[in-house]
């Protein structure tokens, strides 16, 4: 039948005009209510409730029936972006009367009975929010205020002790500070700085045959150049006592130009202990006292450890004593 024709063709995704439809308005009406209840199916089920909330479940229908017209809109249309549709494209004369009226009826149902209260209860919603965050406000402001006025109170007694106890700390630091910032102290302080820096700066050679009338700096010379260093050498002499009629090597202490260089020459010290003529000469940092007390135990302990667990090997690295696997 001609009903039956248009339902067919109602169902479709998108459709245009017959010579059916256009001869009989009557059966064009009832498919636009047929269509359009299509596309609103679902919406009257999922209206907003009686506590006029409008939930999750409303948004996804209400977009699923938008997003259903538009693209019918589209197909018919030959228009691939509903950004592009525009009232220039919409006026075609090969679309009935039936179909505009269809997306007609369906855009002015979702406006009654969803947009419309949705915007309605939205901005009832945000008045009641606006309400709160001033009620809110008020209360952050008066907290504030409290807060402020505690602190006040809280500095006040803070400030008063502190002037009294600056006062006893200046009578005491006055006292003090004539003996504290003496010139004598001061020159001694930098002399004790300077000496540090100085001391990073020098090595110390052990082992060294002495003899009489030696000049050191050559024999310091010839074992640095077994480290391929040639260094600028200041300084160079044996300390200790001598001692007379024992054979006695006295250690050769000397100083570089920079701590760069200091470390280059203790990286390669290792080197002596396979070259024949210098396997028992030895270089160190120059230690103070309590480092080289320090680094007594730490050799003795490495002995001991060597000694108790052959199957390893020991050694010590950055002050701390490291197993390395033989295998």
């Amino acid at each position: 039948s001609l009903f039956d024709n248009y339902k067919l063709n109602a169902c479709s995704p998108c459709y245009c005009v017959t010579p059916a439809i256009q001869a009989d308005y009557t059966l064009c009406t009832m498919a636009v209510q047929y269509r359009a209840r299509k596309y609103l199916e679902g919406i009257g089920d999922t209206s907003i409730g009686t506590d006029n909330h409008f939930g999750e479940l409303n948004v996804r229908e209400v977009q699923r029936v938008c997003n259903s017209m538009v693209s019918d809109i589209c197909r018919v249309y030959n228009c691939d972006d509903p950004e592009k549709l525009s009232p220039e494209l919409l006026i075609k004369n090969n679309i009935v009367k039936a179909q505009m009226a269809e997306w007609l009826y369906t855009a002015v149902d979702l406006l009654n009975h969803c947009c419309l209260p949705l915007m309605s209860n939205a901005r009832t919603t945000i008045e009641q929010l606006q309400e709160e965050k001033i009620s809110d406000q008020r209360t952050v402001i008066e907290l504030q205020e409290k807060l402020i006025c505690k602190k006040d109170g809280d500095l006040g007694l803070v400030s008063q002790t502190v002037q009294k106890e600056l006062k006893s700390y200046s009578s005491a630091l006055q006292q003090s500070c004539s003996t504290a910032l003496s010139p004598k102290n001061i020159a001694t302080a930098v002399q004790k700085i300077t000496k540090e820096e100085d001391r990073t700066k020098e090595v110390v050679v052990f082992g060294v045959d002495e003899e009489a009338g030696e000049c050191v700096t050559t024999k310091v010379s010839t074992i640095l150049e077994q480290l391929e260093e040639k260094p600028r050498i200041t300084g160079c002499r044996r300390i200790g006592q001598r001692v007379t009629g024992e054979n006695k090597k006295r250690p050769i202490i000397f100083g570089v130009k920079s701590t760069d260089i200091v470390y280059q020459i203790l990286r390669k010290a290792k080197r002596l202990k396979d070259i024949e003529d210098f396997k028992t000469v030895y270089i160190s940092p120059n230690r103070t006292l309590d480092e080289r007390i320090s680094r007594q135990k730490l050799v003795s302990e490495l002995k001991e450890r060597r000694l108790g667990d052959p199957t390893n090997h020991y050694i010590i690295r950055r002050g701390e004593i490291v197993c390395i696997d033989k295998t």
